[in-house]
């Protein structure tokens, strides 16, 4: 919808809370490392944190640990994960247009296996000193320097 404006059109995106996808971020730390992939539908190739949509009936913890497995191969534990309080938001391009995603994060501090690509997703580790060079989805760098001050690990 748009319309004019001092002899100008203002195009209007009217967002519902049906338009908006539940999601979940995982953060996992080595060291002075984190987590992250590159989705390959990602148009700009950007980094984002291991994660994606909760499903229905799912938490925001079991749709954390199934993410993680599905986008990385690491298996968290379930004892050991924690709920950041704030919720962040990222209007993303996709290949298929633009989304709107509202996420919660988990740290999972506990984790068994290697990471591995798949269909979807490239996990790599990335130093934390370096997140500032990199093509980052909106709030990623937010929600981990969250995380970091929540594990006291700044």
């Amino acid at each position: 919808m748009h319309r004019m404006v001092g002899g100008f059109y203002v195009f209007c995106y009217h967002w519902t809370m049906n338009d908006v996808i539940p999601s979940v971020g995982v953060i996992v730390f080595q060291g002075s490392n984190v987590l992250l992939v590159q989705k390959r539908n990602h148009p700009r190739q950007a980094y984002q944190l291991p994660g994606g949509q909760i499903e229905q009936g799912e938490s925001v913890k079991e749709a954390a640990l199934r993410e993680l497995l599905e986008t990385t191969g690491l298996k968290g534990d379930p004892t050991q994960v924690t709920v950041l309080p704030d919720e962040w938001s990222a209007r993303i391009e996709k290949t298929y247009g633009v989304k709107i995603f509202s996420f919660k994060c988990v740290i999972c501090k506990v984790y068994t296996g290697g990471i591995h690509e798949n269909e979807s997703a490239i996990p790599v580790w990335v130093e934390q000193s370096k997140l500032g060079e990199l093509n980052l989805v909106p709030n990623t760098l937010m929600a981990i320097e969250a995380a970091a001050r929540t594990l006291g690990a700044t």
